[in-house]
């Protein structure tokens, strides 16, 4: 199956890249997909290490770049990921296929899949943090009609256009973008292709998506470095310390599995598991408050 990923200059030198590399080196240890890069900037040691791994690199001007520049020098938009705006030129970029998989690029495969029985109207996704709300669906995998993609695209461009000079939300993102134009449109995509690390471990998830805390930022917890009191900072440890446990599960079994795949991710991961441990020990009161607490921010970035 062809599949996409997308990323800009800036996330490939950061830790964005580094989660890149490990999710290429997943989709070789399953086998069975074709990996194609979008991205925008000069190349680096990241779209080097890239080419050299069997990715086909495509350099893209985001069609919107013009129009967030404009929308930011009027004060109404603030583009803070370019490298995500790019999963919206798939469907001109793609001309041989039909259904094509994207994913972002904080993810890992698992075990080879086919879905080559889903064929969804438009796009089929999961949810985004509840795997029973299918109210509001995540962007970070999704299988692609890519002729109705194309097709419905013109719409999705002056939408796009309208909310960015809109102001009335400078946050904008193409998540939000495509929950709003497709509402109601899109299919479901089971939650094991879309399978997030504070949900219960289960040995038949495909796809694990690195949703919410990085591997960086849950090192950073629980060795105590971490302080930040903006929203999303504080987001993230409630994150943590409602579902530790499963956490915990996923560092430990990814410590395992990852050792055929990157050993030095697989060392990693072993290291944060114990981390993980050693923070529920000395935190039990703020911990495991409940893995259905997330409702109470599911709303959050």
């Amino acid at each position: 199956m062809r599949w996409y990923f997308a990323i800009d200059e800036a996330g490939g030198l950061g830790e964005t890249g580094a989660l890149a590399r490990l999710m290429v080196l997943s989709a070789r240890a399953i086998g069975g997909l074709e990996p194609i890069l979008l991205y925008h900037g000069s190349p680096t040691i990241f779209t080097e290490w890239m080419q050299r791994h069997g990715v086909r690199i495509v350099p893209v001007r985001p069609r919107f770049l013009d129009m967030f520049t404009q929308a930011q020098a009027a004060g109404t938009f603030l583009p803070y990921s370019i490298g995500h705006w790019l999963r919206l030129e798939i469907p001109d970029i793609e001309r041989e296929h039909d259904f094509v998989l994207y994913t972002d690029c904080d993810i890992i495969f698992l075990r080879r899949f086919d879905l080559s029985m889903l064929r969804p109207k438009v796009f089929a996704a999961a949810p985004e943090m509840l795997p029973e709300n299918w109210n509001y669906f995540n962007s970070g995998v999704m299988l692609l009609n890519i002729p109705a993609m194309r097709a419905t695209y013109p719409a999705l461009e002056e939408q796009i256009k309208h909310r960015i000079f809109a102001g009335d939300m400078l946050r904008y993102d193409d998540q939000l973008a495509l929950n709003e134009a497709y509402h109601g449109l899109w299919d479901h995509l089971d939650p094991l292709f879309n399978y997030k690390p504070y949900w219960p471990f289960t040995s038949r998830a495909a796809i694990l998506h690195l949703h919410g805390p990085k591997p960086g930022n849950l090192e950073a917890m629980t060795s105590g470095q971490w302080h930040g009191q903006d929203p999303t900072s504080v987001f993230f440890g409630k994150m943590l310390n409602a579902n530790s446990r499963h956490y915990l599960d996923w560092c430990s079994w990814l410590g395992d599995f990852l050792q055929n795949v990157d050993f030095s991710e697989a060392i990693r991961f072993a290291r944060l598991a114990s981390a993980l441990t050693r923070y529920r020990r000395e935190a039990p009161a703020n911990t495991d408050s409940g893995f259905m607490n997330l409702k109470m921010f599911a709303e959050a970035p």
